[in-house]
């Protein structure tokens, strides 16, 4: 039997939905569109909800249920505008091509300016050349591969430097995240929120988030496969057949080993939403099931490298919380901020107006305010990880978009996304691009330091976001270049997959506090290190000026060389 529906489309003629039979997997039959006249607008729709082509007639009046006048007929084929895009059932190819473009400003620098990148690109870089003579790694690092966080994007860089350098490695991995993404989101919303796909436009509009932009690479990755795997648990759900347990299962494993927070999160999701749909008995415990590999991974690390971790409430502020709730609109513009924020409150006015098509759907806004809940209850850091505040409110951002199924035009929504994508777009490459001038003067002075040598970095954070320090680590590029070896790369014990083969002094005091507080001696520094690179560290000078000489100064940068180093060098040189 079919079914058909008489809607009302912005066209000003009729929208009639035709529903397939349950055994076909096509839409099909006759179409009761008796007495009307004018534009009519024929969508297929697929399992989901979710328009799967989409075609306009001009119709005559008819006079027989059953048929429609093609006498005069003219088919028109909407194309070129994202809603035509998103009415076609061309929802993840739009996201893919909007998510390829975003990786632009990417590709066309040399150096992104994200923050922790560099760090991230040195360790791949280190990790990729342990045993090459060329350099020293092998004598001070050793390699730490275990099944812990971070082991998917340490490894896929691996995989990549096989084929590619190291910088077109990281720029692979970089584009991966952003295409994973939005492309997660709309997996998500096709099944919790279908015929809404349009909507993870958002998710590409916030994508160069300050997640992003601090270089927190493996955690952006784990939130596409955050939804991935939420997106086949309701599939699961949906139809209750093992296959889709099995991948869940398996997406969840894969989330801990990206990332600690996209585990936790779909864990969250997940369960929150199996309890309210009804799911108490077998249905909770398989959810349950879900997280158990996770989980037995994350207490060995817990026993073992994690120990010593916990929550550091003397870290809660009121403060980073107020200013969390906008991570996910923040940008380096505020004019780019200020218009993602109105675009949004735009389109939520455009849904409110229209309620009689406007439908909530109560579970998502319980699971985005338990992830806003977490993100009031938790303090900024968990033992030596650190911008928690950071996290939480960019999920309940995405997971909100699932809140309104909304079955109106949709032409205003995507234009008012659109804009701010293009916005987002011009405004990152444009930055990226003007930063390659300050960022390649400072690659210029790593020829002041000699390969191979032992380099101690102090950078710190100055006045302002962030997000515009991409200075902060920018020395990982000297490990690269010249082979540099230093204590200050990542290697926190099963987070990142290296460890240091022999202890270095002051390995673990980025910001000079521990030298200030008299925890590290200037003397014992100067024995250690051959050069020190500091950045923004004028409240060290003092003691800086203790360590060594300075060689070079480029605004906030100084380059030292030690002074035992080198008197050293000349004691032996005159024994010889």
């Amino acid at each position: 039997m079919f079914c058909v529906a008489r809607l009302q489309y912005f066209h000003g003629g009729n929208l009639c939905i035709r529903a397939p039979p349950p055994s076909s997997g096509r839409v099909g039959g006759s179409l009761d569109c008796a007495g009307v006249v004018g534009t009519a607008t024929y969508v297929d729709v697929d399992e989901y909800g979710s328009a799967t082509s989409l075609r306009s007639k001009f119709t005559g009046s008819s006079t027989r249920s059953g048929s429609h006048d093609t006498n005069g007929a003219q088919r028109r084929e909407t194309r070129g505008c994202f809603s035509a895009h998103f009415a076609q059932g061309k929802t993840f190819e739009s996201i893919a091509n909007c998510s390829l473009r975003r990786t632009f400003g990417i590709w066309i620098v040399k150096y992104p300016p994200l923050i922790d990148y560099p760090n991230h690109l040195a360790r791949a870089f280190i990790l990729n050349h342990l045993h090459d003579p060329a350099y020293k790694f092998g004598q001070y690092y050793a390699s730490d591969w275990g099944l812990n966080p971070y082991f998917l994007g340490d490894a896929l860089m691996q995989l990549f430097q096989r084929f590619v350098d190291v910088y077109v490695a990281g720029k692979i991995l970089l584009s991966l995240c952003l295409v994973t993404f939005p492309l997660g989101v709309a997996y998500f919303l096709r099944r919790a929120n279908p015929g809404n796909e349009y909507l993870a436009l958002w998710a590409f509009a916030v994508a160069y988030n300050p997640n992003f932009l601090m270089g927190f690479m493996s955690f952006y990755l784990s939130i596409g496969l955050c939804f991935f795997a939420v997106g086949v648990w309701l599939d699961y759900a949906r139809t209750g057949e093992d296959k889709y347990w099995v991948r869940t299962l398996m997406l969840a494993t894969l989330c801990f080993l990206t990332h600690l927070g996209g585990f936790g999160v779909a864990a969250v999701m997940i369960l929150t939403h199996t309890v309210l749909t009804g799911g108490m008995g077998r249905r909770l415990v398989k959810a349950l099931l879900v997280f158990v590999p996770g989980g037995v991974f994350f207490l060995y690390a817990k026993m073992h490298g994690w120990a010593k971790r916990d929550l550091d409430y003397s870290t809660w502020r009121l403060g980073p919380k107020i200013k969390g709730m906008l991570v996910p609109f923040r940008e380096y513009s505020h004019v780019v901020e200020g218009l993602t924020i109105l675009a949004l409150i735009l389109t939520v006015a455009y849904f409110l107006r229209r309620k009689d098509r406007l439908r909530l759907q109560t579970e998502w806004v319980v699971i985005a305010g338990v992830i806003l809940a977490i993100h009031w209850m938790v303090p900024g850091m968990y033992g030596d990880l650190a911008f928690i505040d950071y996290r939480f409110c960019l999920f309940a951002f995405l997971i909100a978009l699932a809140i309104p199924a909304f079955r109106g035009p949709r032409t205003i929504p995507v234009a008012l996304a659109g804009i701010v994508i293009v916005a987002h777009i011009v405004g990152a490459t444009r930055y990226f691009r003007a930063e390659q001038a300050h960022l390649a003067g400072l690659a210029q002075e790593f020829s002041l330091i000699p390969r191979n040598s032992m380099v101690l970095a102090y950078t710190a954070k100055s006045t302002g976001s962030w997000e515009g320090r991409d200075d902060l680590h920018f020395w990982g590029y000297g490990v690269i270049e010249r082979g540099w070896i230093t204590p200050s790369v990542f290697h926190q014990k099963s987070v990142q997959p290296i460890e240091l083969r022999v202890p270095m002094y002051s390995d673990n005091d980025q910001y000079g506090v521990k030298l200030l507080e008299g925890q590290y001696d200037p003397k014992q520094i100067a024995e250690n290190y051959d050069y020190l690179w500091t950045s923004n560290t004028g409240y060290l000078d003092q003691k800086l000026n203790q360590i060594g000489t300075p060689i070079a100064t480029k605004g906030e940068l100084k380059i030292y060389k030690s002074k035992e180093r080198t008197l050293g060098s000349a004691k032996h040189a005159a024994e010889r």
